[in-house]
């Protein structure tokens, strides 16, 4: 019989591991550290239940000792491995807690083993403590049947119920008399432990592996309903971002009407200024023509040695170059406003927009000082763009100057490369910008002119934005007004 009790547990013993290994098998494909947990404490506890029914056949400090350690060990293991099932409640203060009993526990079962040689009182103490400590199994439960009212939940807690039942009943029976060499000895007390130790050890790992299939089902279907609404925020955000897209083309078809309106609104003021300086080269063009044309009716005049046939040809071509020049801008700048991206000279640019607003300049009696850098500033950009930027900021500092402006009218316009980016520069002297504008100058019909509609620096400011640079002014009343432009030198990609 003495064998037989030991074989019992044993059996038990095996239970254990066979259980806690096919719960490690089902479920190796999720991976989860709670499993291993669980299944590794299992083995511990396992471990010990095989040293506990190996007495005199290992030495006492493996039965009394490691086994306890062991046991300890499993029992906490397996409790925070159900524990994590009700995160994300609180639970440091639980392990605690825990912690705390399992040491005073250790070392009082030491205590009556190795200095009051209470082997007896020992095994009432190990008994009395687990029935108790497995009855938190009925607590977890009765908390997961709370939050979720499982079927997992309700055989962790019977499992619970009848460890700790069958542990108090065997704690009662070694209390009530017998030694630790009757230890084996078939009782009832003993029947209850090991039948109860069984079906617990069945119903908690059910309950475990249900309460986690469970979880792993809800988890699912939480993740199906969001993968759904994935979907669905998908599909707005496609069509949200076709909506932007037709949003974003017809801006860029104001912008390009408004940039059309703008030179248009500006080509009056042009118009008669134009008209005298085209008029100069085709006087040019008119006399050398004449003179040409008297050479030829002299019939006593040598061709090919007569001066004046030079001075004349070279007068066509200055001047034929000068109106064509002139021709040309005037086609870049008022063209339909699509966007053309070109390689060019920054100071051309400068050049081409103060030879149109010259007449303009000659006729108010204004002195422009040029500044522009010794080296070809090639640039990469939307010419006729930036063209319109300059003529702006000119016409701008022109009208700075009132009728009655008392003093040397002066325009400085500045070009110049820092840092790899295109620095220029439009400085006046005039009335300045009053304050009560200066906030709010680049924004959209926002002027103080009689005549303005608040449009040019607006549009001054979407061009440089869309080639990737800055516009920045400083102004003092009475004193003038200094525009700053600042272009990298190339723009790879352009706004509109």
């Amino acid at each position: 019989m003495h064998l037989d009790t030991q074989t019992t547990i044993f059996m038990t013993c095996f239970v254990y591991l066979i259980l806690h290994g096919a719960i490690w098998l089902a479920l190796q494909e999720y991976r989860s550290f709670q499993v291993k947990l669980w299944c590794a404490s299992g083995i511990l506890s396992g471990m010990a239940v095989v040293l506990l029914s190996m007495r005199g056949l290992v030495s006492e400090f493996l039965f009394m000792y490691v086994a306890q350690l062991l046991m300890l060990a499993g029992n906490g293991g397996r409790m925070v491995a159900l524990r994590m099932y009700l995160l994300p409640e609180p639970q440091n203060r639980v392990y605690w807690v825990y912690g705390l009993v399992s040491v005073a526990y250790f070392l009082l079962f030491v205590y009556l083993i190795a200095v009051l040689k209470a082997d007896w009182e020992a095994l009432v103490l190990f008994n009395a403590f687990y029935a108790v400590l497995c009855f938190d199994y009925f607590r977890m439960g009765l908390q997961l049947h709370r939050k979720r009212k499982s079927l997992g939940a309700n055989l962790l807690m019977w499992g619970g119920l009848i460890l700790s039942f069958s542990l108090a009943m065997r704690a009662i029976g070694v209390a009530l008399g017998g030694s630790i060499d009757e230890l084996y000895q078939p009782s009832w007390h003993q029947a209850i432990m090991v039948v109860g130790q069984f079906i617990t050890i069945t119903l908690c790992n059910v309950a475990f592996l249900r309460i986690f299939l469970e979880i792993a089902e809800q988890k699912k279907l939480a993740l199906a309903h969001e993968l759904t609404l994935t979907n669905e925020r998908a599909d707005e955000a496609q069509r949200t971002s076709l909506v932007m897209k037709q949003l974003l083309e017809e801006r860029e078809e104001i912008i390009r009407q408004l940039t059309l309106f703008n030179k248009t609104a500006g080509m009056g003021a042009l118009v008669a200024s134009l008209a005298h300086e085209l008029n100069q080269p085709l006087s040019v063009i008119q006399t050398n023509a004449g003179m040409i044309e008297l050479v030829l009716n002299d019939h006593d005049s040598k061709l090919d040695q007569d001066p004046r046939i030079d001075k004349a040809m070279t007068g066509l071509r200055k001047a034929n170059h000068r109106a064509a020049t002139i021709i040309s801008t005037l086609r870049n700048m008022f063209g339909n406003g699509r966007k053309t991206v070109s390689v060019f000279d920054f100071n051309e640019l400068v050049n081409d927009v103060l030879l149109l607003t010259q007449p303009t300049l000659d006729k108010q009696g204004i002195e422009v000082q040029l500044q522009l850098d010794s080296r070809a500033l090639k640039f990469t950009g939307d010419k006729s763009q930036l063209q319109q930027v300059l003529l702006n900021l000119m016409t701008n500092a022109i009208e700075a100057f009132p009728t009655k402006f008392e003093g040397v009218k002066n325009i400085t316009v500045q070009t110049k490369l820092e840092n790899d980016r295109i620095v220029m520069s439009v400085a006046d002297n005039g009335v300045g910008i009053s304050p009560e504008i200066e906030a709010v100058v680049f924004e959209l019909l926002r002027t103080n002119k009689e005549s303005g509609m608040g449009i040019g620096l607006w549009l001054s400011k979407t061009i440089i934005d869309s080639h990737q640079g800055s516009i920045s002014f400083t102004t003092r009343v009475n004193q003038g007004t200094r525009f700053v432009l600042t272009l990298p030198l190339t723009t790879e990609k352009m706004y509109f």
